[in-house]
């Protein structure tokens, strides 16, 4: 059984670990497990906290599913009632219970000058201190070693760079010493994947990815670690280009990068990973994704919990590298040039454009098409039906009645239809806004279409930029179903709300799939885009 790891370093790759999530959650990657990490400074850091609470909200659902009373059937294949929504287990990096989010340096070591305990330096360590870190004799905007780094590395990667290796080894080596656990299960013959995403811009991604991966290859060499087959562990990474810019802080004396700054140090990062892929040989894949024309954040916020950047289509792209590399063949692993996206036209993405394996391209349409279908229909359409009842509390509804006929609605479920809800809702938000974002960028967004379902739509309000109607009447449903995902092809359309209310009324099949499980797996198999053949 293969372990896989994925590795969000920043807020950027706490964004594409968020994508990926998404993917995952429809059954799109690798079966049975994913563990799930992420790396950042900024303790309350916005984007890091809404995945850190997605991938709680999805071990949740998970486990009200695994169960008896309220069970989805994840093992019998496709044809006798099977359905891979939620079956890919996500665990925390740290285990079951814990944490995934990894913080380098504790709030007592709040610079540099404290992370390396610069009073008990030699003389001649502090003289070389000063020659690499800008001290308190810099203006405010340009200081390095006094900087605080609550709130991350602000652009400066060789800041972070310093503090990670130090953290990583000294301050909190749980991170190093986990990383090493699973590398390990690598000398009984276990297949260890690891990938971590982040953007080589900004400061932790900038400073952490390369780190990081440096680390651990180093680990795999045959005269390392014993207990690790370097040739059974694989990493592979996906690198972020500058796609997105803040508006530029107020103050001068702001200790930011700006958004004029994001190319020069872009360029020279780009020549340091050609020099980690060709010369070091550090990755087995690297995965390159951006964007031609940057998506312009209007707001500036240096970190913490109000850096709540929109979700992206370029991470949507390189979240598809983590899948990419978790489920290709171990024979063609190995890729000696870094693997670049790019679509067909430059004003236009459908579902062609996304980058991934013949495989993992077949079901991306149906398992994520499909599960946005499901979510729309869950949230307007089954939800309320679920509330519908008789003067004597039976359901109205026949179709619901028959696949939730023992249900018991006062125990257990009520937890599971909340959190199945706010799923629904934040695969619904996010979907939106990547259409909101990426619709304004192009003149064919032929992914889906959230128009109909959004109640409010705002770009200029990045942090918050979708609401959804609370409620839709029945007709309005029907359409929307129709209406929210583009075709693969345009000669075969998804199946429309009739088909989809003749299959819930009459044939569709949940397995062995028990209670509210068995409603949520017959809506989901319904709602898929297109049937296939008996």
């Amino acid at each position: 059984m293969a372990i896989n790891v994925l590795i969000g370093v920043g807020g950027t790759g706490a964004k594409i670990v968020e994508s990926a999530l998404f993917l995952l959650s429809a059954g799109v990657g690798p079966k049975p497990r994913v563990i799930v990490g992420l790396v950042d400074q900024d303790n309350s850091n916005g984007n890091v906290r809404r995945t850190e609470h997605l991938l709680s909200l999805l071990s949740s659902v998970k486990e009200r599913f695994n169960g008896s009373k309220n069970a989805i059937d994840w093992k019998s294949q496709d044809s006798d009632g099977g359905t891979p929504l939620f079956s890919i287990e996500l665990e925390p990096l740290f285990g079951e219970g814990s944490s995934a989010h990894w913080r380098p340096a504790p709030d007592k070591l709040r610079t540099l000058r404290h992370i390396l305990q610069h009073t008990e330096l030699p003389d001649d360590e502090k003289v070389l201190f000063d020659l690499l870190f800008r001290n308190e004799t810099a203006a405010p905007a340009d200081a390095e070693q006094t900087m605080e780094l609550a709130e991350g590395y602000r652009g400066r990667a060789h800041v972070g760079a310093a503090a990670l290796v130090s953290a990583i080894n000294y301050d909190q080596p749980e991170f190093l010493t986990r990383l090493v656990e699973l590398m390990r299960a690598s000398s009984g013959g276990e297949e260890v994947r690891i990938f971590m995403a982040g953007s080589l811009f900004g400061g932790t991604g900038a400073a952490g990815f390369p780190t990081i991966a440096r680390m651990l290859h180093k680990l795999r060499a045959p005269d390392n670690d014993k207990r690790i087959k370097g040739d059974k562990v694989h990493i592979g990474g996906a690198l972020m280009l500058p796609y997105f810019q803040f508006s530029d802080p107020d103050s001068e004396a702001a200790n930011v990068i700006t958004s004029a700054q994001l190319l020069p140090q872009a360029r020279v990062a780009v020549e340091f990973y050609q020099n980690l892929l060709q010369q070091e040989g550090v990755f087995d894949r690297l995965y390159v994704s951006g964007w031609d024309k940057m998506f312009s954040l209007n707001y500036h916020e240096p970190g913490r919990a109000e850096q709540r950047n929109p979700p992206l289509l370029p991470e949507l792209v390189a979240a598809l590298g983590a899948i990419d590399f978790f489920t290709i063949p171990v024979a063609e692993l190995p890729a000696s040039q870094p693997l670049v996206s790019a679509r067909r036209e430059s004003d236009a993405f459908g579902w062609a454009d996304l980058p991934a394996h013949g495989t993992l391209k077949e079901s991306l349409y149906e398992g994520l098409g499909g599960t946005l279908r499901f979510a729309l229909w869950w949230l307007y359409r089954v939800e309320p039906a679920v509330d519908d009842r008789s003067l004597f509390g039976g359901i109205k509804t026949g179709w619901l009645k028959k696949l939730a006929g023992d249900t018991d609605w006062q125990v257990d479920t009520p937890d599971a239809r909340i959190d199945l809800k706010e799923y629904c809702e934040l695969l619904l938000r996010w979907a939106s806004s990547l259409h909101l974002f990426g619709n304004n960028r192009l003149r064919d967004f032929a992914l889906w279409d959230s128009a109909r379902i959004r109640k409010r739509a705002n770009e200029n309000e990045p942090a918050n930029p979708v609401d959804l109607f609370p409620a839709r009447s029945e007709d309005e449903s029907l359409v929307d179903l129709s209406a929210i995902l583009r075709p693969r092809d345009e000669n075969s359309p998804p199946v429309d709300a009739k088909v989809v209310f003749n299959d819930l009324h009459e044939r569709v099949d949940a397995g062995s799939s028990q209670g509210l499980g068995r409603l949520v797996a017959a809506v989901h198999r319904a709602s898929r885009p297109f049937r296939k053949e008996a």
